[in-house]
């Protein structure tokens, strides 16, 4: 394989060399650069090409390999493969689409319902008392086609009237609030919990009965610190995974 022309890394970002690396090898493969089952460049040749130590390509390339993006063929090299699960970076919030296209994969949405509902104790106790009716957004996500998260989202009405209006197979709600809505979405709390999928969340992401599943809590905050959006996912334990940067 031809080395590709390589981006110049920020060497006083506090996002790690290693990191920097990783995403440009991610970007090569979703624009076709570096082609599905073709062997990535030898390590000289990257060490020489990003002006980076052994231990930070090797890193690189392990982290590419743990996300599935790479493959290694003892005595043969290292293969580009493509990805077989979604690992939701949580270092910055992205929707679904995004997410999943920038890891190179294909995914689509299922609108199962969207109704009006009247507030409840839940409810009340993220946005208070002065909603009275919110829109419940039912969604079935699917990644390569398997279904894989199905997500339940409260929106107070009075923020987003006639949201129902809207197409969320084809639009991102993210982006609803943004154009049509004008809300500037700062950032999101995330509360992750195992649990056992019952029965009827079983069957609809086609696994078996008290399968192992993350229950994901997310409330997200306009750039007023006030909360606009509130979701419940449950996302399938064997195709999603979910990764964080910790730095001191």
């Amino acid at each position: 394989m031809e080395l590709k022309k390589s981006v110049i890394l920020d060497k006083n970002s506090a996002i790690p060399l290693y990191h920097q690396i990783k995403e440009d090898i991610i970007m090569k493969i979703n624009n076709n650069e570096y082609q599905l089952n073709e062997k990535l460049p030898a390590e000289n040749e990257l060490i020489s090409s990003y002006g980076v130590s052994r231990t930070t390509v090797r890193k690189a390339v392990e982290l590419l390999v743990n996300e599935g993006y790479l493959k290694v063929k003892r005595g043969v090299g290292t293969f580009i493969e493509k990805p077989t699960l979604n690992l939701w970076n949580l270092e910055k919030l992205r929707g679904f689409d995004e997410e999943v296209n920038r890891q190179g994969l294909h995914g689509k949405t299922e609108v199962l319902n969207i109704q009006k509902i009247n507030s409840n104790k839940k409810l009340k106790s993220i946005f208070g008392n002065s909603y009275k009716e919110y829109y419940k957004l039912d969604r079935l996500r699917y990644i390569e086609d398997e279904p894989s998260i199905l997500v339940t989202t409260y929106l107070p009405k009075d923020i987003a009237p006639d949201l129902d209006k809207f197409d969320f197979a084809a639009l991102s709600l993210f982006n609803v609030l943004k154009e049509n809505y004008h809300i500037k979405i700062d950032y999101a709390t995330r509360t992750f919990e195992a649990i056992n999928a019952s029965e009827e969340i079983a069957k609809m992401l086609h696994i078996e009965k008290n399968s192992a599943i993350q229950l994901v809590d997310t409330v997200t905050y306009d750039d007023k610190n006030t909360p606009i959006e509130y979701s419940i996912s449950r996302d399938r334990g064997d195709i999603t995974r979910f990764k964080v940067i910790l730095k001191m």
